[in-house]
């Protein structure tokens, strides 16, 4: 029968079935690279991946980072007040990153600088014109276009998928060279996008790497009566407005709310992994509805959560990383910065599951079983 796809609309259907089925796989399955063409948007590259069961789209020009996102027809992601803006209109200075945040179903953060705006000394490139340096909210990651090495449908693999790949290089002269290679992949008829990220330190000298996957859930499946789960220990209050707060609900939007960041120490499962997920009974229709992210705890140990119940700013941040709430700074002091020799590569895995229906309150068993939620705010 070919190769096999993971149900399609309930019928277990391979490649032979599909040629005999559809006029072109593409009539249900895709990686289609097209571009935007108006407004802010204009000249962005964007890979849409169409699973068969739901669609992301990757945007090539935003470091392979990911805008919309639907399961079942249904979206999942918060898209923020700028739209998924040109690289060309990002400001790198200070809080200027917000101006192009897209947010998105991912915005990946770094990859030498994450977390709040700041300087630094940099002793690591020996010139001596420049003893410090400066970097924005999150870094400059996101606004750095890829370079597309494939997309398409890959009928060969063990577990046919479509997919994304590229590399993202970002790079000073007399500073960091660091280069990205990600691929991205969704199984033939599943809700599960993987990401597969290899960060690799291509300069003359030792570099401090820092990563946050900044994943981004907005409605419906933000809405009033939904939770955030997770095998977490008690977080640590990373702003003011989150304490005393119970970091698990979420609440009708209003005006003027601030936003809440709690840190999450997380637990790992017998494979070292992490968990977290935002869960939506009903989202309205009686369906429910679900985002969830799994990930390596050896490069990424820690999680952020970010909560802004506002109206318009109504989102939850799960927030995988390598970095502590007091940054960069308290990270080098203490002799906990990840810094990359010449040559050297580190990989990050995770993978963000788009739940309807069922698997919601699979997911719910699946936290009970990896690590207690606990009570509390």
């Amino acid at each position: 029968m070919g190769a096999l796809v993971n149900r399609l609309f309930g019928i277990p259907v391979g490649r032979d079935d599909l040629r005999r089925l559809a006029g072109s796989p593409e009539q249900v399955l895709g990686a289609e690279l097209f571009e935007r063409a108006d407004g802010r948007e204009r000249g962005v590259r964007v890979v849409r991946l169409r699973s068969g069961a739901c669609e992301v789209e990757v945007v090539v020009d935003r470091a392979l980072d990911i805008s919309h996102a639907s399961v079942g027809g249904v979206p999942v992601a918060w898209i923020s007040p700028t739209g998924v803006a040109s690289p060309a209109l990002a400001d790198p200075h200070g809080w200027g990153t917000f101006a192009t945040f897209f947010g998105g179903l991912l915005t990946t953060c770094g990859l030498d600088h994450a977390l709040g705006p700041t300087e630094d000394a940099a002793p690591w490139f020996d010139y001596p014109g420049q003893p410090t340096r400066s970097w924005p909210l999150h870094g400059t990651l996101s606004a750095t276009p890829a370079r597309l090495t494939g997309h398409g449908i890959d009928w060969d693999a063990a577990e046919p998928a479509v997919f994304v790949r590229g590399e993202v290089r970002q790079a000073t002269v007399f500073g960091a060279a660091l280069t990205l290679e990600r691929e991205l992949r969704i199984a033939l008829g599943g809700t599960t996008l993987t990401v597969r990220d290899r960060v690799r330190n291509v300069g003359h000298a030792p570099t401090p790497h820092m990563a946050l996957y900044h994943v981004n859930a907005g409605w419906p499946l933000v809405g009033e009566g939904a939770e955030i789960v997770a095998a977490v220990d008690e977080p640590r209050v990373a702003t003011p407005a989150a304490a005393g707060a119970d970091w698990r609900a979420i609440v009708a939007p209003a005006q003027g709310v601030a936003e809440q960041v709690w840190e999450h120490a997380p637990r790992a499962d017998g494979a070292g992994r992490g968990l977290a997920a935002v869960l939506n009974d009903d989202i309205g229709d009686g369906r429910a509805l679900g985002l969830a992210v799994e990930w390596d705890l050896a490069s990424l140990p820690r999680l952020f959560q970010w909560r802004v119940m506002s109206e318009t700013n109504y989102v939850v941040g799960l927030e995988p990383g390598n970095l502590e709430l007091e940054g960069r700074h308290a990270a080098r002091d203490a002799g906990r910065l990840v810094v990359l020799e010449p040559g050297a590569v580190i990989d990050h895995a995770l993978d963000i599951h788009l739940l309807l229906g069922d698997p919601v309150r699979d997911l719910r068993r699946r936290v009970a079983m990896h690590g207690r939620v606990r009570d509390g705010g």
